[in-house]
């Protein structure tokens, strides 16, 4: 296995995953609200929208890269008003931590939701893929994906390595301190969360409707 080539495959993976978005701030709150398995399962369903693009990029599939410039508008309406319900709802919802304690372990089916949610955030995202074919565009050099049949699936395991490190990382990190935040400060971040949710969809609807 080619590992340097394994290991930019990480690297493109966090570059992609970690920069502040709806995604993070909803990994974000289910850790502080559901703990960290809840938090890094939600991330994954991200990760699942991230590898499939990044297959696309990787093997350069040219009729699902016409159909999503094609249809970038669309997708980005989409997620916009998805986003924009979510955050408005988010904001207004106003939950104690007395009375988080005392929830029930989540079901499986509202887990799944919850995954569905993170990927249809990810795949409605057309910059998304478009960031993926900048990179594998601008590395081509140094990713060399038509020189031997194993590179174009060892960059995308690299991709969804870094992908589920950093939603390792975030869960981890967030479900450990949640202690420490207290009730008036978990209201701040519940209402400041899905007033960035909110932003980030109407920013999409700006940018599909102009």
């Amino acid at each position: 296995m080619d590992v340097v080539l394994l290991a930019t495959g990480v690297a493109i993976g966090v570059s992609v995953t970690a920069p502040l978005g709806p995604v993070n701030l909803i990994v974000i709150r289910n850790a502080i609200r559901r703990g960290f398995g809840v938090a890094f399962l939600v991330g994954l369903g991200a990760v699942l929208a991230d590898g499939f693009y990044a297959v696309v990029a990787a093997y350069g599939v040219r009729s699902v890269s016409h159909m999503v410039a094609e249809h970038a508008r669309l997708l980005m309406i989409a997620g916009g008003c998805l986003l924009v319900v979510m955050g408005v709802k988010l904001a207004r919802t106003r939950i104690a931590l007395a009375a988080l304690q005392l929830q029930d372990p989540p079901r499986k089916r509202e887990i799944a939701g919850r995954m569905l949610t993170a990927f249809s955030l990810t795949i409605t995202n057309p910059g998304i893929f478009f960031g993926f074919l900048a990179i594998f565009g601008s590395m081509s050099a140094v990713l060399r994906l038509e020189e031997a049949w194993h590179r174009p699936p060892t960059v995308v395991a690299g991709v969804v390595i870094g992908g589920v490190m950093w939603w390792l990382f975030v869960s981890f990190a967030v479900s450990r301190f949640k202690t420490r935040i207290g009730e008036k400060t978990f209201d701040r971040v519940n209402r400041w969360t899905g007033l960035l949710i909110a932003a980030f969809g109407f920013a999409l609807l700006m940018e599909a409707l102009t």
